[in-house]
């Protein structure tokens, strides 16, 4: 009787004590924290829907996003419609980790700031006022241009309140593009 009640007496503390370890399935790890622009690096195929006050456009867009033997320096390709129309430009790293230049090897330099996972740019050309969003996912990437006339911007407000220009959207161009399989072993 008295192993009886040694052996239960040992159950019950084995239990007990096992039952106090923390338990492994409950612990949360933290999400890996992608680098850009290296673990974007691919080919990214949809299509551009196009929207203007004639209606809704939709063409054949590709993105490309290459590394080169510089790792300050990125190739960023753009390809439009069916006959491929290329944008071939240069993303490059600054002092800056959170700011990046799309050069577009014509002596235009856009610069981009990098935050969430997206590309942000702003910037005027030809009296055109664009707005650049590029979100990066594991498997696409969202695409995003507004334009606004600058001609067409409108002032309202006062000295008190504060004045505020308008610059409605004439132009949006959006796309979701999805990266190629296996796209990050070819350059």
């Amino acid at each position: 009787m008295k192993n009886i009640i040694s052996f239960l007496l040992m159950t019950i503390i084995v239990v007990v004590a096992s039952s106090c370890e923390p338990s492994k399935k409950n612990e949360t790890t933290a999400p890996i924290e992608k680098e850009f622009p290296e673990d974007y690096v691919g080919i990214y195929k949809g299509d551009l829907n196009i929207t203007t006050s004639n209606g809704l456009q939709s063409i054949p867009m590709e993105f490309h996003l290459a590394s080169t033997e510089d790792v300050e320096n990125f190739e960023y390709r753009i390809f439009y419609g069916a006959e491929r129309s290329e944008r071939a430009y240069n993303l490059k790293r600054t002092h800056n980790p959170n700011l990046f230049l799309v050069d577009e090897n014509n002596g235009i330099i856009l610069e981009t700031a990098y935050a969430n996972k997206t590309l942000f740019s702003t910037y005027e050309v030809m009296g055109n006022l664009l707005n650049c969003t590029e979100v990066f996912h594991d498997d696409r990437m969202e695409f995003m241009i507004t334009m606004s006339r600058v001609q067409d911007s409108s002032q309202t407000g006062s000295a008190e309140s504060a004045f505020v220009t308008n610059y409605p959207i004439s132009v949006m161009q959006k796309a979701v593009l999805y990266k190629q399989p296996d796209s990050t072993l070819v350059k």
